[in-house]
């Protein structure tokens, strides 16, 4: 007996051991705020750790006196983005603060609606580079000049001021170096891919190409640092081969790029459009053999060969998905094959959105209305909160069939993306139309499901 309670408060203490190993490196990050006589009561700021291993949300800091404060999880390289509100205006702020000691603390001076850092070389390249990178994006929406010259001029202007900044500042970190350097360069290509919209035009009108302005992402953006810039990924993923497969893409991708956490994040980019886009009914057999020597090559999640063969219920003809559960608002498991021999409008809804609860007098008003018994209707709900659902349809005043999908499996088996979606089931249970008129349609609704014999 007492052997056996030595050995369990042994795995006690280590088990608390690799407890405690593993929790989250906390530390208090505080910012002093100057700003001269003027009081900063309604000022609000948030904090939020910048790293590719730390997954954080912004929190608000509080505030006492002069200086912001909050419990953050530490950032390994030491990167932390602010959040600043103050007389209606937000600013991006990325600050520097080591985490050597239990309070990261860093100086920062009211300059206009922008907080500038003040107490080190880091800290005040950081915010050089903002104050340009505010500049310069307001510059090119002001002037939309359609010279190339000027444009490429202004392109370029990212990287060269933070040249600049760094050799002005020589004593940065390596971090903080690296930091500045995908700043210009994801703020070069935010600019670019903005130009069609401040200029008017569609962009291959543009005077100016991207390779003209910006090197080869490989080149800057393949490290962990990259990660923590949301619009890297997608940039990665539009430098990727155009009009090639997505073997050719996804080969591309390995070859030149290094970092599995951007590599992660550009492939699941890339996967989420090829999923959404693919032409299933035509090439279903051709993209799945095509999936699946991708993903053994380069030992991918089989989530995204499990999600394309489900996928192939969106193709016309394809059978109402078998594997999801649905229950009535009693609970009782319902069985789709009750409506064969009959069409089926269906109508996907959560009692938290908005439009689709606007549709509901729409399709009840249809269901009224409609002279045909060879059309049912369906509402399916995706509420993951059925008491809300109950709710909502007494709120309503629904009637009909009215159902749940319990386990939240729907949406992801037929690709839907969002709702209120509709669709329409043909007599033997198979899929004949995706992505139907909804009720507010009215009339062209009405004539469509008065047609279906």
């Amino acid at each position: 007996m007492k052997k056996t309670m030595l050995l369990y408060i042994m795995s006690l203490v280590i088990a608390l051991a690799v407890s405690s190993s593993a929790m989250a490196d906390t530390k208090t990050l505080k910012v002093n705020l100057k700003n001269g006589n003027e009081e900063l009561a309604g000022v609000k700021m948030y904090a939020q750790p910048l790293s590719s291993s730390v997954d954080a949300k912004a929190e608000e800091m509080s505030l006492d006196g002069n200086t912001f404060a909050l419990d953050v999880e530490a950032s390994p390289e030491g990167l932390y983005r602010l959040i600043f509100i103050y007389k209606q205006t937000q600013t991006i702020v990325p600050v520097y603060a080591k985490s050597g000691n239990a309070a990261l603390t860093v100086d920062m001076t009211m300059d206009g609606n922008m907080p500038v850092a003040d107490n080190d070389d880091n800290n005040k390249a950081l915010s050089a580079m903002g104050r340009f990178v505010s500049a310069n994006d307001r510059m090119m929406w002001e002037k939309r000049t359609d010279d190339k010259a000027e444009l490429t001029s202004m392109l370029r202007a990212y990287q060269v001021a933070a040249d600049s900044i760094l050799s002005v500042y020589p004593k940065c970190d390596a971090t903080v170096t690296k930091y500045i350097n995908m700043w210009a360069y994801t703020s070069t290509y935010n600019s670019f891919i903005s130009l069609p919209n401040i200029l008017g035009v569609r962009p291959d009108a543009l005077p100016v190409k991207g390779e003209e302005v910006m090197d080869k992402p490989y080149r800057v953006v393949d490290n962990p640092l990259g990660v923590v810039f949301p619009i890297v990924p997608l940039l990665v993923a539009n430098f990727l081969p155009r009009q090639a497969s997505l073997k050719e893409q996804m080969d591309s991708l390995y070859a030149n790029y290094t970092c599995s956490e951007l590599t992660t994040k550009v492939c699941e980019a890339v996967m989420d459009k090829y999923l959404s886009r693919f032409d299933y009914e035509n090439k279903f057999e051709e993209g799945l053999a095509e999936l699946q020597e991708v993903t053994q090559k380069h030992g991918l999640d089989k989530k995204y060969v499990n999600t394309f063969k489900a996928n192939r219920s969106t193709v016309k003809g394809s059978p109402f998905p078998a594997s999801v559960k649905l229950v009535d608002a009693d609970g009782k498991e319902m069985d789709f094959a009750q409506f064969r021999g009959k069409y089926v409008y269906i109508d996907m809804w959560a009692s938290w959105c908005v439009p689709c609860c606007r549709e509901v007098p729409h399709l009840q008003k249809l269901e009224s209305e409609l002279e045909s018994d060879d059309v049912v209707f369906l509402s399916i709900s995706i509420d993951k909160n059925k008491e809300a659902w109950k709710k909502k349809m007494a709120e309503l005043k629904v009637h009909g069939n009215q159902w749940h999908d319990s386990e939240g499996t729907l949406g992801t088996a037929l690709n839907v993306k969002g709702i209120p979606f509709f669709l329409i089931y043909d007599k033997e249970g198979k899929l004949y139309m995706y992505n139907a008129p909804r009720p507010s349609m009215g009339f062209a609704l009405k004539e469509l499901l008065e047609g279906l014999k």
